[in-house]
């Protein structure tokens, strides 16, 4: 369980971080093109963030 909730941690990073650099990226440059990308991150952010207490609590 504690190789599942550091996956699941490292995951929601990479997600949150993807999320981060196309907001700042379209706040740069002024873009007002679809967020979707961005959204589905941030989505798939608070899903491996619940999973990571999920695995994280069965760990112990």
């Amino acid at each position: 369980m504690i190789v599942a909730a550091i996956i699941s941690l490292l995951l929601a990073l990479a997600f949150i971080g993807v999320f981060e650099w196309e907001r700042r990226d379209r706040m740069n440059t002024g873009s007002t093109e679809d967020k979707f990308f961005g959204n589905w991150a941030l989505v798939a952010f608070w899903i491996c963030a619940f999973f990571f207490i999920v695995f994280a609590l069965g760990a112990f």
